[in-house]
């Protein structure tokens, strides 16, 4: 019998798994392409930063969003509203949950993305000229939880003697991609391998516990103490979240444990903190909550995170903490 001409064409398995995989290629192509847009523009918030040291920078303009909002973070928050327009609105449009504003911000008109970023992480250190700062950017789909990010970026903001500048990028169950960027010659980005170490052994490694003000050493340290007894290791306590997460994926840090808020510390991880988990998960790290778990937290400026990221599944099931 002859096909009916007026009814679309039977589609055969082969076809249709064809179609499915194109579809799915498709799918993976644009969130690439959103990752490497989001690491584009960190790379504008960045040069924006290092492009003046303004009187301002050093002092805390407000305090909104879950953190206090130095000059430099203005600048930062400026640039990258901007370059979010340009770049990402009018393909991905969603809402902003940003360091600095209590409630979202829309971009594009609004649409089902849900951007999640921090600016300048490590904003005390770098106005120090002690480390670098970074921007963290985070993005999903009607994204609810930090578990929801499909994409992420983070963008290295060195210090005023850097030469170099790490740019890194991934989508969700795809590769890391990352680059150094000359910021003093201008010349061609250079790739870089960013992946966390393979390995098990801790021996003279380090493993941070982390642990920041006053009143913190104590009680986080005795415990810290207890979890790492026996081992050779060494703490790095720089107030940077996204600093760490990029030492575990780069293979500098072999772990990384933040129990802050089990501890009913002041001053804990926040979400946009965690922005870029993407890109170190794509490097092999492992990141999760403590308790061991997903990271099923709410998308906002206020939650505190108590979350570890581990060099590799070895290594988290040895330093994996039960408590407290």
């Amino acid at each position: 019998m002859a096909d009916d001409p007026t009814q679309p064409p039977t589609m055969s398995a082969p076809d249709a798994a064809t179609e499915t995989e194109a579809e799915a290629d498709a799918a993976t192509a644009e969130l690439e392409a959103l990752a490497a847009a989001l690491a584009e523009v960190g790379r504008r918030v960045r040069d924006a930063v290092r492009a003046v040291a303004a009187a301002d920078d050093h002092r805390v303009v407000r305090t909104e969003g879950g953190d206090d909002v130095f000059g430099v973070d203005h600048r930062a928050e400026e640039a990258l509203l901007a370059a979010l327009d340009a770049l990402v609105g009018p393909r991905w449009p969603g809402s902003l949950v940003v360091e600095g504003h209590d409630h979202p911000l829309p971009i594009g008109g609004g649409g089902r993305w849900t951007h999640l970023v921090d600016p300048v992480d490590g904003t005390r250190p770098y106005l120090a000229g002690l480390r670098s700062a970074w921007v963290l950017l985070g993005a999903g789909r009607e994204a609810a939880t930090l578990e929801d990010l499909e994409v992420g970026a983070s963008v290295e903001i060195p210090t005023a003697r850097a030469a170099l500048g790490r740019v890194a990028w991934a989508a969700r169950r795809g590769p890391a991609r990352a680059v150094d960027d000359d910021l003093v010659g201008g010349g061609p980005s250079e790739p870089v391998v960013l992946r966390a170490d393979a390995g098990a052994d801790l021996a003279r490694r380090f493993v941070t516990v982390v642990r920041l003000l006053p009143g913190e050493h104590g009680p986080i340290g005795a415990w810290a103490d207890d979890h790492l007894a026996g081992l050779e290791v060494y703490d790095d306590l720089v107030p940077c979240g996204g600093g760490h997460l990029m030492a575990v994926a780069s293979g500098a840090s072999m772990a990384v444990l933040d129990p802050r808020p089990r501890f009913g510390a002041p001053l804990c991880t926040h979400p946009y903190d965690l922005a870029s988990l993407v890109v170190a998960r794509a490097a092999g790290a492992v990141v999760e909550a403590i308790p061991p778990g997903p990271l099923a937290i709410p998308i906002d400026t206020s939650t505190d995170v108590a979350w570890a990221a581990y060099a590799n599944e070895q290594v988290a099931r040895r330093l994996r903490p039960t408590g407290p």
